[in-house]
């Protein structure tokens, strides 16, 4: 039974290891893509799945694609980046 949790921790280290250089890989090409381009990618995604993008772009790259994007749907991402870890905040101060 060991074992088999060993495996399976070692498993997962790897899928998430696979997971994070995709996610790495994809906020590249995103910040690579013309601000318009990328905008408009970000624009059909829902807001909380762009957010996390976006909040892992260099902060030139992002602004250039925040500056393009409609304004509801800016603001939208937005508060899903503020948002994030404000129950964290919260919780630390309990």
């Amino acid at each position: 039974l060991e074992q088999a949790e060993t495996a399976l921790r070692d498993t997962l280290s790897l899928a998430d290891g696979a997971a994070e250089d995709d996610i790495s890989r994809l906020v590249t090409v995103y910040e690579s893509m013309k601000p318009k381009d990328a905008a408009a990618l970000f624009e059909a995604m829902d807001p909380e799945f762009a957010a996390g993008f976006l909040a892992r772009m260099a902060p030139d790259a992002a602004s250039a694609v925040f500056s393009r994007m409609p304004p509801l749907t800016a603001y939208a991402v937005s508060a899903n980046i503020a948002g994030r870890n404000a129950g964290a905040a919260r919780e630390n101060t309990q």
